[in-house]
């Protein structure tokens, strides 16, 4: 059964009718060819009927977590959008001292967020979506991501690339973790603690990047190292 958003985009936007045929998924099931069987439009609902599957539900290897500074509302959204469309599979944001954006409404906000998830799953064609965690207040509260490979990107380090370490990966069972800081960066002390913590500090190279820009090309980095050889099979 289709309903809610979803039902209104079949509906209103995309025009199906009873008949008409469709491609539906989930996270459980994987993507189907299916036909619309009934429109309830007092219900607001869609039934289907499925006809064949396209594609299974499948893992995609290593696991890729995001720790990320909560930035400016629009540049923030975006960031949240294009983790998943990169594979991330979770994503926790964290309060660091120079966060200049403040959570005052944090069930309003989680609902946002999961509505711009759940839109970019929907886009990009994923069978799986990213778990969004409760923000983090302080890097102090930060714990390594089990037994991944945490790395924290930083503009001051020196001589270690997150491409050369994601790479040194690649043919092991590790999973990965990263972390990026907000607008203004993060403080000298902060640094020591995240480092403090066995987080290893790596560049994306010579230039400054934005937040959103920091945390978007880490997760490609690591997607591509990390998940190429299960595309690939």
């Amino acid at each position: 059964m289709i309903d809610g958003a979803d039902y209104n985009h079949a509906v209103n936007v995309l025009r199906l009718a009873p008949g008409s045929h469709l491609i539906v998924f989930n996270y459980e099931h994987g993507e189907w060819e299916a036909r619309v069987d009934t429109l309830d439009r007092a219900g607001a609902t869609l039934t289907v009927v499925l006809l064949k599957q396209l594609r299974a539900r499948a893992a995609n290897g290593a696991r890729i977590t995001a720790v990320c500074s909560l930035i400016k509302k629009d540049n923030w959204e975006l960031l949240l959008e294009k983790l998943t469309e990169t594979g991330v599979d979770t994503i926790i944001p964290l309060i660091t001292k120079r966060t200049v954006v403040e959570v005052k409404d944090t069930q309003k906000k989680r609902e946002r967020w999961e509505k711009i998830i759940h839109s970019a799953v929907k886009q990009c064609g994923r069978l799986t979506s990213p778990s969004l965690l409760d923000p983090v207040k302080g890097v102090e509260k930060l714990q390594p991501q089990g037994n991944a490979a945490n790395f924290f990107v930083y503009e001051k380090a020196e001589g270690v690339y997150l491409l050369d370490e994601a790479y040194a990966l690649v043919g092991g069972p590790r999973d990965a973790c990263f972390m990026t800081g907000p607008e203004g960066g993060f403080t000298d002390e902060e640094a020591d603690i995240i480092t403090g913590k066995n987080f290893r500090a790596v560049s994306l190279g010579d230039n400054i990047l934005r937040a959103e820009t920091a945390a978007i090309a880490s997760a490609t980095v690591l997607s591509q190292a990390l998940r190429r050889s299960v595309w690939k099979s």
